[in-house]
């Protein structure tokens, strides 16, 4: 529970952090309107007139917002990984605020008695920093997102739409962690005409995602994966999508952003057609499907190759 809250508050300070034009929390020059809302200077450059009030802007930076953005990088890892070495070296070997935060709630009745809850931390902190950096999850974008599970028209922000679905739609909600910047998941599912398979499934270094399996009237399957965040940052991560049968049938792509409608990638995902299906569902009428989901690190200056779209016979 404590590490949800902690989430959450880090989505929420990003989320208020970020340019209401670009989405971004990158460093720099950060000024206002007459009314107090903050925007990058190079979309200033670019406006006469604030996007969110229509007001006019004045010359005066927000120097809260950019130290805030400044540091947003090491408030997230204090916060989420409180015993990492890095917090030791940013916060010039003092404890970081969430292992003080956990320290002082503990009773103690004196002075010596803190400072030995303090040294006990200490060969933590030393194990970790033989450890590799952790990933942390990419930056929220704003505003509000769609649920798409089934049928439901609910919009949240990222903050709050992971309880949502938590609550609502806890039999198809997974919550996964991994160690490095790959994902890979199995699932079996039947093969019934005319059903929607939606599932939800959040990863702690990654992000929450959503991902639909359509088996249509004519029996086509449709296979898509979305990440609950803004188009900018769905770009960071690629996918690939297997169908595993007699024969097997594979989409590799870009993840796409939950805002932009199925419809239209309907083009841009896995279509398997029925007489293949005959070839990957089992003689229960089962069929098995392999997930992997990528976080690219250079995403930002490699574009992603081709979507292909391959029907291989196993070797």
């Amino acid at each position: 529970m404590v590490e949800e809250i902690r989430v959450m508050w880090c989505d929420a300070l990003e989320e208020l952090l970020q340019c209401p034009v670009c989405l971004d929390t990158t460093q720099g020059t950060k000024v206002q309107c007459i009314n107090g809302h903050h925007i990058c200077n190079p979309c200033r450059v670019q406006l006469q007139i604030c996007p969110i009030c229509k007001s006019s802007f004045i010359v005066t930076r927000n120097l809260a917002v950019e130290q805030l953005a400044a540091k947003l990088h090491d408030i997230k890892l204090s916060l989420l990984h409180p015993y990492h070495a890095l917090n030791r070296r940013v916060l010039h070997n003092k404890v970081c605020v969430a292992t003080q935060t956990e320290v002082v709630s503990m009773p103690s009745t004196s002075s010596a008695c803190q400072t030995e809850l303090v040294n006990q931390a200490e060969p933590v902190m030393r194990s970790e920093q033989q450890k590799p950096m952790l990933n942390l999850a990419p930056r929220v974008g704003k505003g509000v997102f769609p649920c798409q599970i089934g049928s439901c028209t609910v919009e949240l922000p990222h903050g709050r739409i992971i309880g949502h679905i938590r609550y609502h739609h806890k039999d198809v909600f997974y919550e996964f962690s991994t160690r490095d910047t790959i994902f890979k998941k199995r699932w079996s599912l039947e093969y019934i005409l005319n059903r929607d398979y939606d599932f939800a499934f959040h990863i702690k270094e990654m992000g929450l995602f959503f991902l639909n399996v359509t088996i249509s009237q004519m029996g086509d399957l449709i296979a898509s994966v979305q990440i609950v965040n803004c188009i900018a940052v769905s770009k960071q991560f690629v996918y690939t999508f297997e169908a595993v049968g007699t024969i097997n049938a594979s989409y590799s792509g870009p993840v796409k952003s939950c805002r932009v409608r199925r419809e239209c990638i309907s083009n841009d995902c896995l279509h398997v057609r029925e007489n293949n299906m005959r070839h990957i569902i089992d003689n229960k009428n089962f069929f098995h499907c392999n997930l992997t989901i990528k976080r690219r690190v250079n995403y930002r200056t490699n574009a992603v190759q081709d979507n292909e779209v391959h029907v291989l016979e196993d070797i």
